[in-house]
C-alpha cells in the first residue's frame, strides 16, 4: 500500500510517500513562498495550494492508498462554516495577544485555574488568547469556524471540520484531563459563539473530495486520516511513546517533550501538559532557536554565508562571549513573558562576528537546559532523550548541547521524525505494525557530554540566568 503524508510545517511543504510493501520511501520538501513581511501571519489557502502541489508532485505515477496529515500546533484562523476564510492563519509566532495576556497573567487565580484546566499557560501563543484579542479588534466571532492551518488542509480535502485531542491540545480551549472542549474556559473567556473542529480519534479517516483529487492527481475517495500536530506526532516518529521517553526537537523553536502517563502541572506554571497522539505529554518550549541562528546569520554573516563557513569559527575554548537573550520573538517556556525581548548583552569591543554568533548558539541552548531543569524537577529525569531538529547539521552546536545539559542524547534517525510520525499513525489506521524496517533499521548515535567541560558550562549558565532576572519585562501600563 502507498501512504501520502502532506506536512504543512511553519517554513516548508514537506511531502512523504511510503511503500509499506517495499519500503521504499520518497520525501520532498519546499519552503514556503508568503505574502508580507511577517510570516507568523500567511494566507491559508495559499499554503494549501502550495502544499497540494507538492504533494501531486509526490504522487505522480503512484496509486495512493491513504493520506496522512502533520502541522503545527497554536495556529489560528476564522473561517466560515463553508470554509471561507476570515482571517489569514496566525501562526505559533504570532503575539498580537501578549498585552492582554500580561493583563490576564495578573490575576493569579484565573491564571493557575486556567494552566489546571488546560495544561496551558496565559500567552499570546494559544489560539484561545488570539480570539480574544481578534474579538477586542472588533472581529465579530458569531458563527464563525476556528482552525489552525493542519485542520483547514484537512477541510479542504475531506469537507469536514474534524480534528484531533491532540492538536486541539495545544488550543487552550480543551480540558487537560477529559480531553473534551472545556465549555468553562469557553464560557469564561466569551467565546460560546464561536465553532470548534468536532473531535475524532487519531486514526479517523474521511474520504477525499473529488476536486482536491484533483489537485493531488489522485483518485477520489481515498482515505485522509485526521490531522496531527508536528510536536506530537515527532513522539510518534521517533517511538518515544513510554514514560520516560523525552524527544528534543531544536528546529526553527525549540521544544522538550516528556511520553507521561497522566497530565503534570508545573507549581510553578513552568510547563505545558499537551498530548500527542498516543497519551499524555509534559513539555517546555521555546520560541527562539532555528529562528535566532537564521536572524544571526543574516545580521552578521549575509544570507549568502553558509552555515558550514561559519563552523570553523566556532571554538569551545572561546570562554569570552556576551550573553544572548534568545527571545526576539517572545518568550514561551519557562518564563510564559511573551513581550520579553531578545538581544546581546554584554557586549565588548573587542568581540568579533564570530564571538557574537557563537553567544547566540549558547543563549539557545541555555534557555533550553533552564527549560529542562524545571521540567526534570516536575517530572523527573528522563530515561533516554531523542535530539533532532536543525541543530544535528553543525557538530559543535550538537556538542555544546549535549555538554550544557551533561546528559547523554540519541541522535534520531528519522530526518522527519514528525513527518515518519504521521506514517506511522497511517500504518495504525491501516491495522498494520507501526514499526517498519524501511523506518527502523538504522542504529542510533550517541553523544555524550564531555566532564571537563561541566564547570565551564555551569559557569555560563549561571551568567545567563543572571541576564534572564534582570532582564524581566516591565508589566503594561494599565491607565
Amino acid at each position: 500500500m502507498i501512504i501520502l503524508a502532506l506536512e504543512a510545517s511553519t517554513t516548508s511543504a514537506k511531502t512523504m510517500l511510503f511503500d509499506t510493501d517495499s519500503g521504499e520511501i520518497a520525501v520532498k520538501s519546499r519552503r514556503f513562498e508568503t505574502d508580507g513581511p511577517d510570516a507568523a501571519v500567511r494566507d491559508g489557502d495559499a499554503i494549501c495550494t502550495q502544499l497540494f502541489a507538492l504533494g501531486r508532485e509526490s504522487a505522480h505515477g503512484h496509486e495512493v492508498d491513504l493520506i496522512v496529515l502533520s502541522g503545527t500546533w497554536h495556529g489560528l484562523t476564522l473561517q466560515t462554516p463553508a470554509f471561507e476564510a476570515v482571517t489569514p492563519v496566525m501562526e505559533w509566532p504570532y503575539t498580537g495577544a501578549q498585552d492582554l495576556c500580561a493583563t490576564l497573567r495578573d490575576d493569579a487565580e484565573l491564571t493557575w485555574w486556567f494552566y489546571e484546566r488546560t495544561g496551558c499557560m496565559v500567552n499570546a501563543v494559544y489560539p484561545v488568547f488570539k480570539l480574544m484579542h481578534l474579538a477586542q479588534q472588533g472581529h465579530d466571532l458569531t458563527s464563525v469556524v476556528a482552525m489552525d492551518q493542519p485542520s483547514l488542509v484537512f477541510a479542504r480535502l475531506t469537507g469536514e471540520c474534524w480534528t484531533t485531542p491532540s492538536l486541539a491540545s495545544g488550543t487552550g480551549l480543551l480540558n487537560a484531563t477529559t480531553a473534551d472542549w472545556d465549555h468553562e474556559v469557553i464560557a469564561r473567556f466569551g467565546l460560546e459563539h464561536v465553532q470548534l473542529p468536532e473531535l475524532r480519534a487519531s486514526t479517523q479517516t474521511a474520504s477525499l473530495l473529488p476536486e482536491a483529487a484533483t489537485l493531488l492527481g489522485i483518485r477520489s475517495g481515498v482515505p485522509v486520516l485526521v490531522p496531527g500536530p508536528d510536536g506530537g506526532l515527532s513522539q510518534v516518529g521517533d517511538l518515544a511513546t513510554e514514560p520516560g521517553d523525552m524527544t528534543f526537537s531544536m528546529g526553527t523553536s525549540g521544544a522538550l517533550r516528556l511520553a507521561s502517563r497522566h497530565p503534570a502541572f508545573s507549581p510553578t506554571l513552568s510547563t505545558w501538559s499537551y498530548r500527542s497522539p498516543m497519551g499524555s505529554l509534559s513539555g517546555a518550549a521555546t520560541s527562539g532557536c532555528g529562528n535566532c541562528v537564521d536572524w544571526a546569520r543574516e545580521r552578521l554573516f549575509g544570507m549568502s554565508t553558509d552555515y558550514a563557513e561559519i563552523e570553523p569559527l566556532l571554538s569551545a575554548d572561546r570562554l569570552d562571549t556576551p550573553v544572548f537573550m534568545p527571545f526576539l520573538f517572545g518568550e514561551r517556556s519557562p518564563g510564559w513573558q511573551d513581550q520579553r525581548q531578545g538581544g546581546l548583552l554584554a557586549l565588548q569591543p573587542h568581540h568579533t562576528r564570530a564571538d557574537m554568533y557563537q553567544a547566540v548558539l549558547e543563549g539557545i541552548v541555555y534557555s533550553l537546559f533552564h527549560c529542562f531543569k524545571e521540567l526534570t524537577a516536575l517530572s523527573g529525569s528522563p530515561r533516554r532523550v531523542i535530539l533532532s531538529g536543525g541543530v544535528l547539521s553543525s557538530p559543535f552546536w550538537t556538542q555544546l548541547t549535549v555538554d550544557v545539559f551533561g546528559v547523554e542524547m540519541e541522535v534520531s534517525t528519522q530526518q522527519h521524525s514528525s513527518t515518519v510520525g504521521a506514517i506511522r499513525m497511517g500504518l495504525a489506521a491501516l491495522q498494520l505494525p507501526m514499526q517498519h524496517p524501511a523506518l527502523d533499521s538504522v542504529e542510533r548515535r550517541i553523544v555524550r557530554p564531555r566532564p571537563e567541560r561541566r564547570a565551564q558550562y555551569d559557569a555560563g549558565f549561571t551568567r545567563y540566568l543572571d541576564h534572564y532576572s534582570r532582564t524581566v519585562p516591565v508589566a503594561p501600563s494599565k491607565s
